[in-house]
């Protein structure tokens, strides 16, 4: 039995233990074993999450990661580290705070002390508070009676999971709340089992921070530290074997010290942004009376058909891969029977805030990002049960790695072929807003409710207008009159529901926005400011977005760069993006028809109809060559007349000699026409060695025949090593 020790006397003892199991032994091969494939698993995960590291596109939830991300960015630009920080995406004033900025000022100052990315700070500020989630993990299961050794397999099924794998680098501040809450359940634990200080001290520092960074997140860990302190206070109530409420009111004591500073913290925030809020009054929906059913379920949510097949879709896609849970469940079933006790608690707290905020849970999935571990710990009692079975150790070995190989293969087939993608970040429109506004302009957008996505990427302030509100007169007027005194720069419109009738002369009288749109993206026109629409479209050369139109009379000057040797240091940025999949970038080029980007297999290739010259300036020494080519399914459709289809394209990587002449050092010809393993992306992978500086060119021509009929090649990343 346990004591609480507080200064010198020894006054109190512990109830009997919540949870009792019989030791486990185990022997050196097993922990050798269960160390390697632990260690294995953490090397997995590290590189799983860095994977695309340098992309600057936010994969999964990029809503909320937009969100976080632009208030980070304008935090760093404006050295505004103020409780009202800025999140530029409702209009004035800027601040609408939904969490304590914590994880923002510190991704904000570390960029600025390190000179390092912003995105790649984010991501790394997540992935270490993740990181540090564990040792607490690691604590807590042997609150669960789990031997030491054993506890690894936990924390393996967590690296594992492909959930982890995918958010806990995201710039998000989900790891952080999840580090603080894990942390402050450990503490609170320890402080009144102990009596110690530093527990207690530990647990309202953690408890503070996980009620402010996010305080659902905080919230779910509340939950088994109410059951086990409503256990500790229930075994000490006043008994006829132990009589008086001295235990009892103790342990109230230490419950109360080590929560009501973080509950009174918690308010004091949710009542400081919402007053925050109140201010803007495009914002008030964002207020927390205003949220109730949002965030806690509208009638039916929690028994909702849809929403549980939401939940179970995130489940069996993000966590584990059903065979997984099942072998686990079976496991647990067969040979657990001491562990149920355990596995139900993880598992129904798991479920608990799946009913207590069923809308949050189904509808997003990085929310689970704060509960998946405890679904990866009562799985991981079957792990453990296998072990202390009677089967053949042998077997078992193999059934718990083939359990890890599952969660790796669900990772590998769904969520990492997002996250492999790399992208400068935002697309065509956003782009576009980078070179005809300037940073200190502001944009209006109406069609994609209040996101961050598109001002974030366009590194701009805006009043994005929410769905459904642009077919009200006076809400728009109201929220057009809110920015006065700002400088308006562009005015996104939908083609199909741009809002009432009139509402373009509303924003040429109250924003000063020219009529006439200068370019269309999707379905959006692009409206620039009357006063600088001619002086901005007089200064752009030849600029093309992706998947962007120019509208007629609107079309930038024209510099040539189709047909015609081009040196890229002689280009704009804005042309110069074309090239943003090569490293390095070419130092010149020739393209037949221009270069551009095309869209294909969920990630951007670059246009390489014959013929297409791109040569690279490289230094002396060895170097790897590694790229990708295919020719667009629609070029060999069966459909086609053969006539009408390609007959292949070659593919030649040249050093150029003195003197212009080329020495080939590869040579491939492709014909998906003709032969069906030359259908899809093909990888070109070359070794070679240059005694001197050179230059060495890639060129995709016509193929043997000389023909170019629908020739439509595309090349994926080139990169040299």
């Amino acid at each position: 039995m346990g004591r609480i020790i507080i200064g010198k006397r020894c006054w109190i003892r512990l109830p009997p233990p919540m949870i009792d199991c019989p030791p486990s032994p185990t022997d050196s091969a097993e922990r050798n074993w269960i160390i390697a494939v632990f260690s294995l698993l953490l090397c997995f995960h590290f590189w799983g999450a860095t994977v695309a590291w340098d992309s600057g596109n936010l994969p999964g939830g990029e809503f909320r990661q937009a969100q976080t991300a632009i208030s980070t960015y304008f935090i760093q630009r404006e050295d505004n580290y103020s409780l009202a920080y800025p999140t530029p995406v409702l209009g004035k004033p800027w601040s609408i705070p939904m969490e304590f900025p914590l994880y923002q000022w510190t991704v904000a100052k570390l960029s600025t002390w390190t000179g390092a990315d912003l995105t790649q700070t984010g991501r790394g500020v997540s992935l270490f508070c993740f990181y540090l989630t564990l040792p607490a993990i690691y604590l807590l299961l042997g609150h669960l009676q789990v031997p030491p050794i054993r506890r690894l397999l936990a924390l393996g099924l967590t690296l594992a999971c492909p959930l982890y794998v995918y958010y806990s680098r995201a710039f998000l501040i989900e790891t952080m709340a999840l580090m603080f809450s894990v942390w402050f359940l450990l503490a609170f634990i320890h402080a009144v089992e102990t009596g110690h200080w530093s527990w207690l001290v530990l647990a309202n520092l953690m408890g503070i921070g996980a009620g402010l960074v996010k305080v659902t997140t905080f919230m779910l860990y509340l939950l088994p530290a109410g059951a086990w302190g409503l256990w500790i206070l229930y075994h000490s109530r006043s008994t006829e074997r132990a009589p008086g409420w001295r235990r009892f009111l103790l342990f109230c004591q230490w419950i109360a010290t080590a929560t009501a500073v973080p509950f009174a913290v918690t308010l004091w925030w949710l009542h400081f942004a919402d007053a925050t809020k109140a201010q803007n009054p495009n914002a008030t929906f964002l207020l927390s009376t205003n949220l109730t059913g949002f965030n806690f379920g509208f009638e039916g949510a929690r028994f909702s058909i849809t929403i549980w097949r939401d939940l179970w879709t995130v489940l069996r896609t993000n966590l584990m891969w059903p065979p997984v849970l099942a072998v686990c469940a079976l496991g647990l079933a067969v040979f657990g029977r001491h562990w149920w006790r355990q596995c139900v608690i993880c598992v129904a707290v798991y479920l608990g805030v799946q009913l207590l905020f069923p809308q949050l849970y189904a509808w997003h999935d990085y929310y689970s990002v704060a509960s998946a571990v405890l679904l990866m710990t009562g799985m991981s009692f079957g792990l453990v049960a296998l072990l202390e079975s009677r089967l053949s150790r042998g077997l078992v070995l193999i059934v718990i790695t083939a359990v890890f190989a599952g969660q790796i293969w669900l990772y590998w087939s769904n969520l990492y072929q997002g996250q492999r993608n790399r992208s400068p970040g935002g697309n065509g429109l956003t782009e576009a807003l980078t070179y005809v506004t300037r940073p200190d302009e502001v944009i209006v957008m109406i069609g994609d409710d209040w996101s961050s996505i598109t001002p974030y990427y366009a590194r701009r302030r805006a009043l994005m207008i929410r769905n459904g509100m642009e077919q009200d007169p006076a809400y728009i007027a109201s929220a057009f009159a809110s920015l006065h005194g700002e400088k308006i720069g562009a005015l996104i419109l939908p083609q199909k529901h741009p809002g009432f009738a009139g509402i373009l002369e509303v924003s040429a009288r109250d924003l000063g926005i020219d009529p006439r749109p200068v370019l269309k993206w999707h379905d959006s026109f692009l409206y620039l400011n009357a006063a600088h629409r001619a002086h901005i479209l007089n200064n752009l050369r030849q600029t093309n977005f992706f998947e962007a139109t120019w509208m007629p009379g609107s079309e930038p000057r024209v510099d040539r760069m189709e047909g015609v040797w081009t040196k890229v240091a002689r280009l704009r940025p804005e042309q110069r993006s074309s090239f943003h999949l090569m490293d390095p970038q070419p130092s010149s080029f020739f393209s037949t028809f221009g270069p551009g980007l095309g869209s294909r297999l969920g990630r951007d290739w670059f246009n390489a109809h014959p013929e297409t010259h791109l040569r690279f300036a490289l230094p002396a020494g060895v170097h790897h060559l590694q790229t990708e080519i295919m020719l667009d399914a629609g070029a060999y459709d069966p459909g086609l007349k053969p006539q009408d289809m390609t007959d292949g394209v070659n593919l030649d990587v040249s050093v150029v000699l003195s003197g212009g002449s080329l020495r080939v050092l590869y040579s491939r010809v492709l014909n998906p026409r003709d032969r069906p393993e030359d259908r899809g992306p093909q990888a070109i992978s070359l070794d070679f060695n240059l005694e001197q500086a050179a230059e060495v060119e890639l060129f995709i021509g016509p193929g043997p025949n000389g023909h170019n009929t629908r020739d439509w090649a595309l090349l994926g990343p080139v990169k040299f090593d």
